[in-house]
């Protein structure tokens, strides 16, 4: 049976979470807008992510065919990864401007991506997302062992 007030008490405490992933330490990595007399803060890079899934979904969709290329899918993803290596590995904060930028960039790979994977079966898509994703991880360990 489920326990209500544990529900309640769970999604108060991940509220914050929501449109940002960052702890408060980490807000300078978000935009603050005030939204209804409250402050919220949303993540700079995620900001430009969702809006470049979209595009890259509708450019599968109704786009000229040099939108949809596979060499978007494997390059696109590239800044957002620089980026992030730049701050983590060094004292360089970054500024969200270059977040949504290469967020928007990111997100542009993922829809794309999907879109050629899911529905035009397109197997180079989960190779790319395997090296990515193997590249993004050793970058991570090497960060988090400094």
């Amino acid at each position: 049976m489920v326990e209500w007030s544990e529900v309640g008490d769970g999604l108060r405490e991940t509220r914050r979470y929501l449109l940002a992933h960052h702890e408060p330490s980490e807000w300078y990595r978000c935009y603050a807008p005030t939204v209804f007399g409250r402050r919220i803060h949303v993540c700079a890079r995620c900001a430009g992510i969702y809006p470049g899934i979209a595009a890259g979904l509708a450019a599968y969709a109704v786009g000229p065919a040099w939108l949809v290329d596979i060499a978007f899918v494997a390059l696109f993803p590239a800044p957002a990864l620089v980026d992030w290596l730049l701050t983590a590995l060094t004292e360089r904060r970054g500024y969200n401007p270059v977040r949504t930028a290469t967020g928007a960039l990111l997100g542009y790979g993922y829809g794309l991506g999907l879109a050629l994977f899911f529905l035009g079966g397109d197997l180079r898509v989960p190779l790319l997302g395997v090296l990515y994703g193997v590249l993004a991880g050793a970058l991570l360990a090497i960060e988090r062992s400094r």
